[in-house]
């Protein structure tokens, strides 16, 4: 069913396709619309338990303790009695699969200490990780009028589980859950029909209608979609199955520039010059998009262009303006011949001190994406300034991603490990840790 035709006359429904690698926006319709996302919002509760293990609070092997709230919950649930436990490994399974309330709550109470007290962690979690227009008020989704969402932080949320937990986002694809000698099936039935679907997760309030967050793969790239306000679980399959495939669609016409530059004996001059704009502006909603995982199969090598440079032949730190006095600006366009421009590198202060503080680190945060060099560089000096010690001390650096309609400038700041990353966003609005690229 065609976009237009699935959103007459329904005030709930909300959609979104988003490029899981680049995060850039393939479909959007009433995508900033806030609306109730059911049990969607137990991927929320995931993630803080994906948090919790990643910390060692707790294991998977650890037993969460059923108490009479959480038994009390209506369906979807195990079921399970006030005193009773369940393992850790096994209440995520629950939540997957069965997206089982009362497991949900017993999850949250193991956690924070109570449901109330998880709901704030939750939604100030949310807002962390650029979730600006989403209140949590508990763990299971069941239906509250202060409970509101969109399809974009929907979206952004899966995201950030597919890029700083994949080896727990791995749990979304489990299709059968036996607990107690009952077999538990996934209610997210998409899985079984749509080729490369490996998640996420379903929701269903009478306030929201179906809801559905899915991802799927093709060849190398992956792409999120979400669903608000299906009128039935199977139209709703329907609609995301025809919105995954014009993504993909869609996505095979980006070009994106990737390159493994070899690393030379000597401290290299980080800034280089590199291609950019085939068109003069991107199309709107391009201008501030959270991206990494730039593949193009022409190309076998990542290029990252740092803003502030180490001089090739002292190790120095370099000014900018010494290190970038002038980028070439090539048209994208092979016919184009030899014509190109310049863009003059803004003023920036150089450093007085060598601004990485480990080499090695694997990690980095992406502050935004920019249709402008300028505005690019402006970003990464204002973050630097704001951000504390030692957050402060990471290497900037700017990945070109290169779309059919031009070029993207993605701001990074690298040199973190995992935890420092994830420590740093805190501090930095629309914010993404970057793991490391294989």
């Amino acid at each position: 069913m065609h976009t237009s035709a699935f959103a007459k006359g329904n005030p709930k429904y909300a959609s979104i396709v988003m490029d899981a690698d680049t995060g850039l926006i393939l479909h959007q319709r009433y995508a900033n619309k806030s609306l109730h996302p059911a049990s969607l919002t137990k991927v929320m509760t995931l993630l803080l338990t994906f948090e919790a293990l990643e910390q060692g609070r707790i294991s998977l092997g650890d037993r969460v303790r059923i108490s009479r709230h959480a038994a009390n919950m209506v369906p979807s649930k195990l079921g399970l009695p006030a005193g009773s436990s369940i393992r850790v490994k096994d209440a995520i399974y629950a939540l997957v699969t069965k997206s089982a309330n009362d497991v949900a709550v017993a999850l949250a109470e193991h956690l924070a200490g109570s449901e109330r007290n998880f709901a704030q962690r939750m939604t100030l979690k949310a807002h962390d990780i650029g979730m600006t227009r989403t209140t949590f008020v508990n763990a299971s989704g069941l239906h509250d009028e202060r409970q509101v969402s969109t399809a974009r932080d929907m979206a952004k949320m899966a995201r950030y589980v597919i890029q700083v937990y994949p080896e727990y986002y791995r749990y979304f694809s489990r299709k059968n859950f036996t607990y107690n000698g009952k077999t538990y099936r996934n209610h997210n039935r998409l899985m079984d029909s749509y080729s490369g679907m490996d998640g996420m997760k379903t929701g269903y309030v009478a306030a929201s209608g179906f809801n559905l967050i899915a991802s799927a793969v093709r060849g190398d790239r992956r792409i999120i979609g979400v669903v608000f306000g299906g009128r039935s679980s199977k139209t709703r399959n329907a609609h995301m199955k025809e919105l995954l495939d014009q993504g993909f669609g869609k996505i095979e016409n980006i070009r994106v520039a990737k390159a493994q530059v070899p690393l030379p004996s000597r401290k290299p001059a980080i800034a280089q010059a590199y291609a950019a704009l085939s068109s003069p502006t991107l199309q709107q909603g391009f201008e501030r998009l959270i991206g990494e995982g730039d593949i193009d199969p022409a190309n076998s090598r990542r290029i990252e262009t740092g803003l502030m440079a180490i001089a090739a032949h002292t190790g120095e730190v370099a000014s900018a303006q010494e290190a970038m006095p002038g980028i070439r600006l090539a048209s994208a366009s092979p016919a184009s011949g030899t014509a190109h421009s310049t863009y003059q590198a803004p003023n920036v202060t150089a450093p007085t001190r060598p601004i990485l503080t480990n080499h090695n680190a694997p990690w980095s945060v992406q502050i935004g994406a920019f249709t402008s060099r300028a505005a690019t560089d402006k970003e990464i000096q204002k973050i630097l300034k704001t951000l504390p010690h030692p957050y402060s001390n990471a290497q900037p650096s700017i990945a070109p991603l290169r779309t059919a309609e031009g070029w993207l400038f993605r701001a990074r700041l690298s040199g973190y490990t995992k935890d420092e990353a994830l420590a740093a966003c805190n501090y930095i609005r629309d914010c993404l840790p970057v793991a490391p690229q294989n």
